[in-house]
């Protein structure tokens, strides 16, 4: 009977050191099913640069180009035949643009939805709801040579012509030449026009005036001398 107690107190001594090694083995599994859980699922985006013949590419040209998505937050290289491909890339909407010294990409955006559905559309940043698909992998193609100086404009006749105030005389001139024209063809127009007229102010003539004045004054003086002829005429005959 003792011994059966020793036992049991032995076996009673062992339970404490049994649970925690099973604590310790079902805790890591949790452990792990959070991880899996709260890491979200990433995916990778594919596409190839191409550039024209005409635009005169030199033998390693896309060494010297990298691809930027989100500005710049993911990026990567691309290989000696234009391809590339972006890893780790999470869900959401990026835009993809090719960074060349030498050439100018169009950038596009690239949409990845949670079941890893990838579509790429035009970038349209003045009406974002307008949607054009592009394929997918995406293809990137080279517009034209990136312009770091702007060319020096030169004189036109053209420039002169279409200044504002040319316009205006030019306009003003047409319209002194056409209207008494189209006037003289129509009466009735013209007769409008007449009566459109301003009245005209009676305002007194200045050489009418200085006429009248000098000559009131002269025969004031006239009828004078005439008076006094006659009155020296009466007394030489008394």
């Amino acid at each position: 009977m003792v011994k059966m107690i020793l036992n049991f107190l032995q076996i009673l001594s062992f339970l404490p050191l049994i649970c925690l090694t099973f604590a310790f083995e079902i805790k890591p599994q949790n452990q792990e099913n959070d991880v899996t859980q709260d890491t979200p699922t990433l995916f990778s985006v594919e596409g190839k640069l191409t550039i024209r013949p005409e635009l005169q590419p030199k033998p390693n040209v896309f060494g010297d180009i990298y691809i930027s998505l989100d500005y710049g937050r993911y990026f990567g290289f691309v290989r000696s035949d234009g391809s590339f491909k972006l890893n780790d890339i999470p869900t959401g909407s990026y835009i993809i643009e090719a960074i060349s010294v030498d050439y100018t990409f169009e950038p596009l955006r690239i949409d990845i939805t949670n079941k890893g559905k990838i579509r790429a559309r035009k970038l349209n940043l003045l009406q974002p709801n307008v949607v054009v698909t592009m394929p997918y992998p995406v293809k990137m193609t080279a517009l034209h040579p990136t312009q770091y100086f702007r060319k020096r404009e030169e004189w036109r006749v053209t420039d002169v012509l279409m200044n504002p105030m040319i316009i205006m005389l030019i306009a003003a001139f047409l319209l002194m030449v056409i209207t008494p024209k189209l006037a003289a063809q129509d009466p009735q127009m013209q007769k409008d026009m007449q009566n459109l007229q301003l009245p005209k102010m009676d305002m007194p003539d200045m050489a009418d005036m200085l006429a009248n004045m000098f000559g009131s004054s002269s025969g004031k003086k006239g009828n004078t001398r005439k008076a006094i002829a006659s009155q020296n005429t009466k007394r030489t005959t008394r």
